[in-house]
């Protein structure tokens, strides 16, 4: 039987935040042998400090772009770009995300996923 549920009591993530310790802390003895424990990237990305101003998000696109798959301009003006970045991850605005960040700010993925699973 599958059974998912989020750990209560991790509080907004800031840079250079233990994730480990804050993630086991929660978890407290939760865990068993044999879950599986999945955190997003964005965490990730902020306790790693990958903040940048709104106003440099065209750059930070293209910085981290290997390859454009795709562009599409909406009849608004406003230029969407499908690429592949640097981690291979074909994505959106390269993976660049102003969602829960503090204002005026962007949010870049961590600088290596594999790592820092």
């Amino acid at each position: 039987m599958l059974q998912i549920w989020a750990l209560d009591g991790i509080r907004e993530i800031v840079a250079g935040d233990d994730l480990v310790a804050l993630i086991g802390a929660a978890a407290g003895d939760s865990l068993v042998d044999g879950d599986i424990l999945v955190v997003t990237s964005k965490i990730i990305s902020k306790a790693e400090d990958r903040f940048v101003a709104a106003a440099d998000r065209e750059e930070a696109i293209t910085a981290e772009t290997v390859r454009v798959v795709a562009t599409r301009v909406a009849a608004s003006g406003h230029t969407t770009r499908i690429v592949e970045n640097r981690l291979g991850i074909i994505a959106a605005a390269a993976g660049i995300d102003a969602s829960n960040t503090p204002d005026g700010t962007v949010l870049l993925l961590p600088v290596d996923p594999d790592a820092s699973a």
